[in-house]
Protein backbone atom coordinates (compact mmCIF):
# COMPACT_ATOMS: atom_id res chain seq x y z
CA UNK A 1 0.00 0.00 0.00
CA UNK A 2 3.04 2.45 0.69
CA UNK A 3 4.71 2.03 -2.60
CA UNK A 4 0.95 1.95 -3.94
CA UNK A 5 0.55 6.13 -2.70
CA UNK A 6 4.25 6.55 -3.19
CA UNK A 7 3.94 5.72 -6.79
CA UNK A 8 1.21 7.59 -6.83
CA UNK A 9 2.44 10.58 -5.08
CA UNK A 10 5.50 10.72 -7.76
CA UNK A 11 3.04 10.21 -10.78
CA UNK A 12 1.77 14.05 -9.69
CA UNK A 13 4.39 15.38 -8.90
CA UNK A 14 5.97 14.16 -12.16
CA UNK A 15 2.54 16.26 -13.45
CA UNK A 16 3.68 19.62 -11.87
CA UNK A 17 5.64 22.60 -14.17
CA UNK A 18 9.01 22.73 -13.31
CA UNK A 19 8.81 25.72 -12.22
CA UNK A 20 6.35 24.57 -9.08
CA UNK A 21 8.30 21.35 -7.99
CA UNK A 22 10.83 23.25 -5.74
CA UNK A 23 9.55 25.81 -3.56
CA UNK A 24 10.68 27.54 -0.56
CA UNK A 25 7.62 26.55 1.21
CA UNK A 26 8.30 22.76 0.82
CA UNK A 27 7.15 20.52 3.89
CA UNK A 28 10.51 17.96 3.26
CA UNK A 29 13.17 20.04 1.51
CA UNK A 30 15.86 17.77 0.65
CA UNK A 31 19.44 19.48 2.38
CA UNK A 32 22.16 16.65 0.79
CA UNK A 33 22.49 13.42 -0.70
CA UNK A 34 25.52 11.40 0.17
CA UNK A 35 26.50 7.73 -0.43
CA UNK A 36 28.85 5.75 1.31
CA UNK A 37 30.02 2.41 1.67
CA UNK A 38 29.24 0.24 4.49
CA UNK A 39 33.01 -0.29 5.70
CA UNK A 40 33.99 2.93 4.70
CA UNK A 41 36.01 1.69 1.74
CA UNK A 42 35.54 2.75 -2.16
CA UNK A 43 33.31 1.10 -3.88
CA UNK A 44 33.66 -1.60 -6.30
CA UNK A 45 31.27 -3.72 -8.64
CA UNK A 46 28.73 -5.80 -6.67
CA UNK A 47 29.07 -3.82 -3.16
CA UNK A 48 25.76 -1.81 -1.98
CA UNK A 49 25.94 1.48 -1.34
CA UNK A 50 24.01 3.09 1.31
CA UNK A 51 22.07 6.20 0.39
CA UNK A 52 22.25 8.53 2.79
CA UNK A 53 19.35 11.87 2.21
CA UNK A 54 19.32 14.55 4.86
CA UNK A 55 16.34 16.74 4.71
CA UNK A 56 14.99 20.00 6.82
CA UNK A 57 11.81 20.15 7.67
CA UNK A 58 9.37 23.06 9.44
CA UNK A 59 9.95 22.67 13.34
CA UNK A 60 7.04 20.96 15.16
CA UNK A 61 6.27 18.54 12.34
CA UNK A 62 7.45 14.84 12.73
CA UNK A 63 9.17 13.10 9.89
CA UNK A 64 7.39 9.62 8.69
CA UNK A 65 9.52 6.71 9.90
CA UNK A 66 9.88 5.72 5.90
CA UNK A 67 10.66 7.17 2.69
CA UNK A 68 11.24 5.77 -0.76
CA UNK A 69 13.45 7.05 -3.89
CA UNK A 70 12.65 5.82 -6.83
CA UNK A 71 15.23 5.83 -9.55
CA UNK A 72 14.41 6.24 -12.36
CA UNK A 73 17.16 7.28 -14.57
CA UNK A 74 21.22 6.03 -15.26
CA UNK A 75 23.32 8.62 -16.62
CA UNK A 76 20.51 10.39 -18.35
CA UNK A 77 19.15 6.78 -19.92
CA UNK A 78 15.81 5.96 -18.40
CA UNK A 79 15.86 2.51 -16.52
CA UNK A 80 13.66 0.11 -14.99
CA UNK A 81 12.19 2.35 -11.93
CA UNK A 82 14.14 0.79 -8.93
CA UNK A 83 12.78 0.95 -5.23
CA UNK A 84 14.94 2.12 -2.54
CA UNK A 85 13.12 2.00 0.54
CA UNK A 86 14.43 4.23 3.29
CA UNK A 87 14.30 4.77 6.94
CA UNK A 88 14.74 7.45 9.32
CA UNK A 89 18.02 7.09 11.25
CA UNK A 90 18.11 10.15 12.99
CA UNK A 91 15.62 13.50 13.13
CA UNK A 92 15.84 16.58 15.69
CA UNK A 93 13.35 19.39 15.53
CA UNK A 94 14.39 20.95 11.90
CA UNK A 95 16.37 17.90 10.39
CA UNK A 96 16.20 14.37 9.90
CA UNK A 97 18.51 11.78 7.70
CA UNK A 98 16.79 8.65 5.74
CA UNK A 99 19.08 5.55 4.85
CA UNK A 100 18.69 2.74 2.52
CA UNK A 101 20.83 0.15 1.13
CA UNK A 102 20.97 0.52 -2.97
CA UNK A 103 22.63 -1.86 -4.88
CA UNK A 104 24.49 -0.10 -8.58
CA UNK A 105 24.30 -2.49 -11.33
CA UNK A 106 27.21 0.03 -12.47
CA UNK A 107 29.35 3.39 -11.49
CA UNK A 108 26.88 6.24 -12.86
CA UNK A 109 24.78 8.89 -12.79
CA UNK A 110 21.65 8.21 -10.91
CA UNK A 111 18.11 10.11 -11.13
CA UNK A 112 14.96 9.82 -9.56
CA UNK A 113 12.52 11.23 -7.62
CA UNK A 114 12.20 10.81 -3.48
CA UNK A 115 8.86 10.84 -1.85
CA UNK A 116 8.95 11.38 2.02
CA UNK A 117 5.32 11.35 3.03
CA UNK A 118 3.69 13.77 0.80
CA UNK A 119 6.75 15.38 -0.68
CA UNK A 120 7.97 14.04 -3.54
CA UNK A 121 11.12 16.06 -5.05
CA UNK A 122 13.93 15.51 -7.25
CA UNK A 123 17.09 13.43 -6.04
CA UNK A 124 20.60 12.59 -8.14
CA UNK A 125 23.22 10.70 -6.90
CA UNK A 126 26.65 9.55 -8.56
CA UNK A 127 28.52 6.21 -7.59
CA UNK A 128 31.34 7.46 -8.49
CA UNK A 129 31.30 10.48 -6.03
CA UNK A 130 31.48 8.46 -2.94
CA UNK A 131 31.47 10.32 0.67
CA UNK A 132 34.38 9.13 3.03
CA UNK A 133 33.34 7.41 6.14
CA UNK A 134 30.99 4.77 7.08
CA UNK A 135 27.08 4.81 6.34
CA UNK A 136 25.38 4.56 9.49
CA UNK A 137 24.83 1.70 11.84
CA UNK A 138 22.21 -0.63 12.28
CA UNK A 139 19.13 -2.47 10.14
CA UNK A 140 18.52 -0.76 6.94
CA UNK A 141 15.93 -1.65 4.58
CA UNK A 142 17.52 -2.52 0.92
CA UNK A 143 16.50 -1.95 -2.90
CA UNK A 144 15.89 -5.64 -4.28
CA UNK A 145 19.17 -6.17 -6.44
CA UNK A 146 18.57 -6.29 -10.18
CA UNK A 147 20.33 -8.84 -12.60
CA UNK A 148 21.94 -6.65 -15.84
CA UNK A 149 23.07 -9.43 -17.20
CA UNK A 150 21.23 -9.83 -20.27
CA UNK A 151 20.70 -12.81 -22.09
CA UNK A 152 22.10 -12.29 -25.90
CA UNK A 153 19.46 -10.50 -27.97
CA UNK A 154 18.64 -13.32 -30.64
CA UNK A 155 15.76 -14.26 -32.35
CA UNK A 156 16.79 -17.91 -32.06
CA UNK A 157 17.58 -19.81 -29.05
CA UNK A 158 20.34 -21.89 -28.41
CA UNK A 159 18.63 -25.26 -28.74
CA UNK A 160 17.30 -24.08 -32.12
CA UNK A 161 20.58 -22.94 -33.34
CA UNK A 162 21.50 -26.46 -35.19
CA UNK A 163 18.11 -26.57 -36.51
CA UNK A 164 18.18 -22.56 -37.87
CA UNK A 165 21.94 -23.24 -39.24
CA UNK A 166 20.52 -26.23 -41.71
CA UNK A 167 18.17 -24.12 -42.69
CA UNK A 168 20.18 -20.85 -43.32
CA UNK A 169 22.20 -23.57 -45.41
CA UNK A 170 18.99 -25.11 -47.13
CA UNK A 171 17.57 -21.97 -47.53
CA UNK A 172 20.99 -19.64 -49.31
CA UNK A 173 21.50 -22.84 -51.49
CA UNK A 174 18.49 -22.51 -53.29
CA UNK A 175 19.04 -19.04 -53.90
CA UNK A 176 22.70 -20.05 -54.90
CA UNK A 177 20.72 -22.63 -57.43
CA UNK A 178 17.79 -20.17 -58.80
CA UNK A 179 20.63 -17.62 -59.75
CA UNK A 180 22.60 -20.50 -61.13
CA UNK A 181 19.77 -21.26 -62.99
CA UNK A 182 18.75 -17.78 -64.18
CA UNK A 183 22.12 -17.76 -65.87
CA UNK A 184 22.00 -20.63 -67.22
CA UNK A 185 18.96 -19.45 -69.25
CA UNK A 186 20.27 -15.80 -69.94
CA UNK A 187 23.06 -17.58 -71.49
CA UNK A 188 21.34 -19.92 -73.34
CA UNK A 189 19.10 -17.55 -74.79
CA UNK A 190 21.65 -15.27 -76.23
CA UNK A 191 23.07 -17.88 -78.19
CA UNK A 192 20.52 -18.95 -79.61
Amino acid sequence: MKRLLAALAIALASLAPAGLTASASCGVCVSSVALQTRDGLPWSNGKPVTLVISVDHAAGTALPASALAVVMQTDGDRTKCLDVPLKLVRSDGTTGVYAGLFFPFRAARFDGKLAIGDDVSDLAFDVTKMVSGAAPAGELPAAERIDTSAPPLSFVSGSQLPLAGGVAIAFWSLVALALYARRRVVASEGTA
